[in-house]
């Protein structure tokens, strides 16, 4: 923890030596998106279909359970512990014992896709490509960028506004989206903001549909690192390599010249993070290098005590936690631990200011008998993306 090169679970430095994966050029994977966009939205349908048919014709034991969770043998989940004897924590699903162990992170997966779907409006997002047939990006929507020593990344740049950028140069908070696992399938565009993706349960997608709060999406510069296809999750990644790419994604994005004539600068004073599920773990990680602003997260799933180096060098950074009490992948008490830790840490926080430091919401699940597996895990991500609140929140610290 003295170092971001080492995180929790006990990375060394030998494991960035990894070589750069090789990446199809934006133009090649527009064509194959556009091409197979007819064909996604078919299997959409048919899935849909198979779900209502099984809803209505297999016994309720079979039913969303078996369909999201179902394993045939049991699976356990490696999760961070400080104890070696919970290394390995299993969930079984309540009121069957007799049940397979469910794997969480195959929990994860499946939710993010079909249970984000219930809260998705399914407006056209609005996408600009960064690629060599563009030299030249519009402010105000989605484009892909790529490192091509670490991830790509979908970046959204607020629209200048009147007054603002008289000198065609401002400098702009950023905003980091660490996403939680995924099956990670397409491309970072489309896991970000097409309807069906696997992180569309963050703040990049509202900004595609014109939906995020206009504290975020007025004020802000949205990066949302891509893990990349065929991965699970940023938090398997090194934390220099995530650090490195911010870096990187500071100075790619001041070099550009947009297509209203204006430049940014990145203010690396107010760079924040905002983690979801595993990403959520990561960013109270990657804060202890003491690098950034302010820090988000919704559904945190470190599930033992943090160290006392940690505790000790998040101290005086705000974090504003969201989790809901009906959260089924990680259980509500995992922030309620890491709230606990940060208030109760000897010589800690001023009573007085810990308001502005530390900040907990908690979700109350709907009343309801039936409820499908992750659902809630992913509510908690939407709020804090739909929150006014938070951003201001972001804004206001000094």
């Amino acid at each position: 923890l003295t170092s971001p090169k080492l995180g929790y679970h006990g990375e060394s430095e030998n494991s960035l030596t990894r070589p750069a994966s090789t990446y199809e050029t934006d133009s090649e994977r527009r064509r194959r998106e556009f091409s197979s966009e007819w064909q996604q939205q078919l299997k959409m349908m048919i899935d849909l279909m198979y779900y209502l048919l099984v809803l209505l014709f297999i016994p309720q034991k079979y039913t969303i359970n078996a369909l999201l969770c179902g394993q045939q043998e049991p699976r356990r989940l490696h999760i961070m512990s400080s104890s070696k004897n919970d290394d390995y924590y299993s969930v079984k699903q309540a009121g069957d014992l007799d049940k397979p162990v469910v794997d969480r992170r195959q929990i994860i997966i499946q939710s993010s896709t079909a249970v984000a779907a219930i809260f998705q409006q399914f407006t056209s997002p609005v996408i600009s490509y960064a690629d060599e047939e563009s030299t030249q990006i519009s402010r105000g929507t989605i484009f892909e960028i790529q490192d091509p020593n670490s991830y790509s990344a979908a970046v959204y740049i607020p629209k200048a506004t009147d007054g603002k950028d008289q000198a065609k140069q401002t400098s702009l908070p950023l905003l980091v989206v660490l996403h939680g696992a995924g099956v990670n399938e397409h491309s970072a565009l489309y896991e970000f903001i097409t309807p069906g993706g696997d992180h569309t349960n963050l703040p990049p997608y509202l900004l595609s549909t014109q939906q995020a709060p206009p504290s975020l999406s007025e004020n802000f510069v949205v990066v949302a690192p891509y893990v990349g296809q065929g991965k699970r999750s940023l938090y398997d990644e090194p934390r220099s390599k995530i650090l490195s790419f911010i870096k990187w994604c500071n100075a790619y994005i001041e070099s550009q010249t947009f297509d209203d004539g204006t430049n940014i600068s990145i203010n690396r004073q107010k760079v924040s993070l905002f983690g979801f599920s595993e990403g959520a773990t990561l960013a109270v990680e990657l804060a202890t290098t003491r690098q950034f602003h302010g820090v988000v997260t919704a559904s945190y799933g470190f599930t033992g005590p943090l160290p006392k180096m940690a505790i000790e060098r998040l101290q005086g950074i705000p974090i504003w936690a969201f989790h809901s009490k009906g959260d089924d992948i990680y259980d509500v008490q995992c922030s309620d631990r890491l709230v606990e830790s940060l208030l109760s840490y000897e010589g800690g926080l001023d009573v007085f200011a810990v308001g502005d430091i530390i900040k907990y919401t908690k979700l109350i699940p709907p009343t309801t008998d039936k409820m499908e597996p992750g659902r809630e895990h992913v509510r908690a991500a939407l709020v804090a993306s739909r929150s006014v609140e938070v951003f201001s929140w972001l804004l206001s610290l000094k």
